[in-house]
């Protein structure tokens, strides 16, 4: 947008001047025509980096839809699946997203290129293409589902997550291991959006210390001292209906997970702990949650089954009722009856 600016100040500035280099003699007025300019055009600067472009809301809805409904066991795969599609041709790419330190220290698949979590959206010409399968692994399982669910947001068409305890596992199992820090080729064989780009490096980056992790006994704690916290239940509803829940939960199944973000807290600064049967989903669920920009979503560890197994409570579900009434069965005595005459005595 452009503004005229006349240029009166200009004016009286080439008016001092002549008079300082004339003495008293004034210019004519057709010098000072000629010589004053009579409006300024003011030009709109670039934005910023700060202010680049992001992706929108609308663009981030289609792309974690498309996702959600092409996952196939979401979009995990074990150890052994492992094995065998790395000795395909062409196999899959291998990406690593432990820090550089782990991998010197404990070395790495033969094949990988190695990219810590964070830095991921910063060295994408070091990703294949965008139709390329991609097996992420970390030291657990935790940090490859981040990655997972960020680069199918950002275009990839299949990345799975190695489970089965991931690079851990991989070792435990006995699988080749190969030592030292690979070098990273540029393949420059990505076009991602410019846009999602910028969204999915701002979340790779800003992601917290300790990934998003929340143990079941830090759950536990915090539910009695915050008040405020928002739980979210990711499970099927038939997971929900037999096993219950905990208290206070919103369920918004993964798979529909972007369909009812209108059931999202509207305050992206909310507390929130996502939770589902092991971690996996509320994983995927707590990064797509950060691309859309909310700040402090965390995921339980090991999930509602951790949860459950340590003893902490839980509401509704068969298992809940199957537990009740095994412990009214355990402790009944003559069957809960009582006689005319025990019921006079008690009275």
């Amino acid at each position: 947008m452009k503004r005229k600016l006349f240029g009166l100040l200009s004016v009286l500035v080439l008016l001092s001047m002549f008079l300082a280099a004339c003495g008293s003699q004034a210019p004519t007025p057709a010098e000072v025509e000629e010589a004053a300019p009579t409006e300024v055009e003011m030009v709109e600067e670039e934005p910023s980096e700060e202010e680049a472009a992001f992706a929108s809301e609308g663009a981030l809805d289609a792309a974690f839809s498309a996702f959600l409904a092409d996952m196939v066991k979401y979009n995990t795969i074990s150890l052994e699946a492992t094995n065998e599609m790395l000795a395909e041709e062409p196999p899959p790419f291998l990406l690593d997203v432990r820090s550089t330190e782990e991998v010197e220290e404990k070395g790495y698949i033969e094949g990988a290129v190695v990219i810590p979590l964070r830095e991921v959206g910063k060295n994408i010409e070091y990703l294949p293409s965008e139709d390329t399968p991609i097996i992420a692994y970390c030291g657990s399982g935790w940090r490859c589902t981040i990655a997972t669910a960020l680069l199918e947001g950002l275009g990839w068409e299949t990345v799975y997550s190695m489970k089965g305890n991931s690079f851990g596992g991989w070792v435990e199992a006995g699988y080749p291991v190969a030592e030292g820090l690979p070098e990273a080729v540029a393949l420059n064989a990505a076009s991602p959006d410019p846009a999602m780009l910028a969204t999915m490096d701002a979340t790779f980056s800003s992601i917290p210390e300790g990934w998003g992790v929340i143990t079941a006994e830090q759950l536990n704690q915090e539910l009695i001292e915050n008040p405020d916290l928002i739980l979210v239940d990711v499970r099927r509803t038939e997971e929900v209906e037999e096993k219950g829940s905990i208290e206070g939960s919103i369920h918004i199944p993964l798979e529909d997970f972007i369909a009812n973000k209108d059931q999202w807290p509207a305050n992206k600064d909310a507390p929130i702990v996502i939770y589902c049967g092991s971690g996996h989903r509320s994983t995927l669920a707590m990064a797509m949650m950060w691309a859309y920009g909310y700040t402090d979503v965390r995921s339980l560890k090991d999930g509602f089954g951790g949860w459950a197994s340590e003893g902490y409570p839980v509401v509704g579900g068969e298992a809940a009722l199957d537990e009740a009434f095994a412990t009214f069965l355990a402790d009944m005595v003559k069957y809960n009856t009582i006689s005319l005459e025990a019921t006079n005595e008690m009275l």
